[in-house]
C-alpha cells in the first residue's frame, strides 16, 4: 500500500514537472515574468521620462500651437426676432428688432439688452437678456419679465402673463439703417 502511494506521487511530480505544450519550466516562468515586449515598452518609456526631465523651459522653442479643442465664442448680435402670442386672437407676431429700442407688443413694451448665439450652425441657441414691462391704464409701467430667454427652451425662463406670450426665435445681426 505505501509502495502504491508513493508510486503514485512519483508519477505526480513526474507530470508537474513534465514541459506543457512542448514548453520547458524555465520557458513558462519567462513567461509569466513578462514578455520581451513589455520589457522594451518599459525601457522606451523610462527613457521618455528621462529625456523629458532634462528639459528645461528655455529649451522649448517656437509659439504654442493652437488649441483645436478650444470652446468657440458666442456671436454677439446687434438685432434680435422676438415672437409673440396674442391669447384673445390667437394671432402670432414676428418682431424685428434692434439692441435697447423699445418695441411695443399691445400693451407690453420690450427692451432687448444684449442678445447672442451660439457659433455653430448646428446648434442653434440664441439667448437674449429681455426686460419686459406692461403698461397699466392709469400710466404707470408694471415691471413683468427681466432675465435671460433661450431660442430653444422658451419654456425654462418663460413671461407669465394672461394675454401675450412672447419669447426669443433668434439673434441675429441687422445692417445699419
Amino acid at each position: 500500500m505505501i509502495r502504491g502511494l508513493t508510486f503514485f506521487l512519483f508519477l505526480l511530480l513526474q507530470s508537474l514537472s513534465l514541459p506543457l505544450y512542448g514548453q520547458t519550466m524555465d520557458a513558462l516562468l519567462d513567461e509569466l515574468a513578462g514578455s520581451d515586449a513589455d520589457q522594451k515598452e518599459s525601457e522606451l518609456q523610462d527613457h521618455k521620462k528621462d529625456y523629458t526631465a532634462s528639459l528645461s523651459s528655455t529649451d522649448i522653442t517656437g509659439p504654442p500651437e493652437e488649441d483645436a479643442f478650444a470652446q468657440e465664442k458666442n456671436i454677439i448680435t446687434n438685432g434680435v426676432t422676438l415672437q409673440g402670442l396674442d391669447k384673445q386672437t390667437g394671432r402670432v407676431f414676428i418682431i424685428d428688432a434692434p439692441l435697447g429700442k423699445l418695441i411695443e407688443f399691445g400693451t407690453l413694451k420690450i427692451v432687448v439688452k444684449h442678445c447672442e448665439k451660439a457659433p455653430l450652425d448646428d446648434r442653434q441657441e440664441s439667448m437674449a437678456f429681455v426686460v419686459i414691462s406692461e403698461e397699466k391704464p392709469v400710466g404707470t409701467l408694471q415691471n413683468l419679465f427681466s432675465g435671460w430667454m433661450f431660442a430653444t427652451s422658451p419654456a425654462l425662463s418663460a413671461m407669465d402673463h394672461p394675454t401675450y406670450d412672447v419669447w426669443v426665435k433668434e439673434c441675429k445681426a441687422l445692417s445699419k439703417i
